[in-house]
């Protein structure tokens, strides 16, 4: 099968195609996941917060329930000094209280990662909505820093002050836990992808192989010969393709068939035009003599015999040229049936050739004997005919040369004749098989079809090549059968 050279057969074409369909749907995946792991990361860490919020709310709103009297953001400071540190403690977070304006009274942080003062944006929210707000705050280690800030509000729902909770999340078992779910699905993609690449590798080869030789067979088909169709069990697409084949060949032999048919009237027309014309030749002059004769005639004439024995002999030679064209068409149009025996090929070819002058024939033939079932007569009009012409051919001025050979070649049996005549014009080599009667003074140009039409009969084939004052050679292909 020819292939352009900068171009990949379509098995790895296939491959490629779905391999960067599988990567491109692993990245999206893993993106999917990942975003995905992320957000469950986020939404884990935030609910842990607003527990630890409402636990600490909680502790807060009982030390303010013990204070006698009400807590006032002028009083919170001292309200919650006290058991601020313990809160924290039985809480296990850091607790920051700020101001309403934002600044920073109360800590239990050693180091501070969150504001000193608070910026606007979170003191605006809490005013406006008086909700939970909860920011994160990215650091260059692998943990982030989430934040909470709520109001604190006394008996009365005043805003007091503002309580913030920072709260450090530990993402080393949830990173861990995304890698390995991670890496499940590679190393899963990458078993898609193998044996995935294996299976299209050897579903396409098996398909292209089919395909390569559905092409072959349909290189190899011609018009002339009996094309076998495509056998395939198979239902799926190619089937398509082996049925329209098939039907193909259906109509290519049907309409071979009419060419055929339609070639063999048109010759067998032009035949009997042929014989018409040549029994014409004889009977005008036959008549006009006849006549003469009638006109002429004279019992008392002293050269009565003579005229009439000239004119009978006339007669009879014009009869005797109707005879041999009656004997050659009937010869062609009534061949004897086959007889078919086994034979030795090269033993009747050689006493075939027995009859033309040994000086001046080549008979070469390998190997010694091939012997085949083959109608002995058949071969013997097949190589006399051919013989026969290749000497007529060849002028008298010039030394004739015929060579006959043949060999046993991959199951056929080849004959080729070759001589150095005059060759075989142009303008008649295209009819040279069609049944007519010749130009030349002698043969009744019937010959070569009937050659042809043996060796169409073991369905071999005959062709020529000929060149004008240089030659022609005959080449005869006949399937071997022993």
């Amino acid at each position: 099968m020819n292939k352009k050279n900068n171009s990949f057969s379509l098995p790895v074409r296939i491959i490629i195609y779905m391999v960067t369909i599988l990567l491109f749907t692993a990245g999206a995946i893993l993106l999917i996941t990942a975003n995905h792991f992320n957000n469950q990361t986020k939404q884990y860490h935030e609910d842990i917060l607003k527990r630890k919020v409402r636990a600490v709310e909680a502790a807060l709103d009982y030390e303010m329930d013990n204070f006698p009297g009400v807590a006032t953001k002028e009083n919170i400071h001292n309200i919650l000094e006290e058991g601020f540190l313990r809160i924290g403690d039985i809480n296990k977070t850091d607790i920051v209280i700020y101001d309403l304006r934002g600044n920073k009274i109360l800590t239990t942080q050693p180091v501070s990662t969150t504001y000193n003062v608070l910026p606007q944006k979170i003191l605006d929210r809490l005013k406006n909505n008086n909700e939970l707000i909860i920011t994160n705050k990215d650091t260059n280690n692998e943990n982030d820093i989430y934040s909470s800030y709520s109001n604190i509000k006394n008996y009365y729902n005043e805003n007091i002050a503002i309580l913030c909770l920072p709260y450090q999340s530990n993402q080393d078992f949830l990173q861990q836990d995304m890698f390995t779910l991670i890496g499940s699905y590679g190393l899963a993609f990458a078993v898609i992808i193998l044996f995935g690449t294996l299976a299209v590798y050897f579903v396409t080869k098996k398909t292209l192989t089919r395909l390569w030789s559905f092409a072959d067979r349909i290189r190899e088909t011609e018009v002339i010969v009996n094309n076998m169709p495509i056998r395939y069990d198979g239902n799926d697409e190619i089937k398509v393709l082996v049925d329209s084949y098939n039907d193909m060949l259906k109509k290519l032999k049907h309409q071979s068939d009419l060419i055929a048919k339609q070639e063999r009237e048109e010759a067998w027309r032009d035949f009997a035009r042929q014989v018409a014309h040549e029994v014409r030749n004889p009977l005008t002059p036959m008549r006009l003599m006849i006549q003469n004769h009638m006109r002429k005639f004279d019992i008392n004439d002293p050269h009565l015999e003579e005229k009439t024995m000239r004119t009978g002999n006339i007669l009879l030679q014009q009869i005797d040229t109707i005879s041999s064209i009656a004997e050659a068409f009937s010869d062609f149009a009534k061949m004897p049936s086959r007889n078919d025996e086994k034979i030795d090929i090269i033993d009747v070819i050689k006493n075939a050739l027995y009859v033309f002058p040994a000086e001046y024939v080549e008979f070469n033939y390998s190997p010694k004997a091939i012997m085949m079932r083959f109608d002995k007569q058949y071969l013997n009009r097949v190589i006399t005919n051919i013989t026969k012409n290749a000497f007529q051919s060849i002028p008298h001025t010039r030394k004739a040369k015929v060579k006959v050979d043949v060999m046993l070649l991959d199951n056929f049996v080849h004959i080729t004749i070759k001589d150095n005549g005059e060759g075989i014009p142009v303008e008649a080599q295209s009819s040279i098989f069609v049944p007519k009667f010749t130009t030349k003074n002698s043969g009744m140009g019937i010959g070569l079809p009937m050659v042809k039409k043996i060796i169409d009969d073991y369905d071999g084939t005959i062709r020529f090549e000929s060149e004008v004052s240089v030659g022609t050679t005959f080449y005869i292909l006949i399937p071997y059968h022993e």
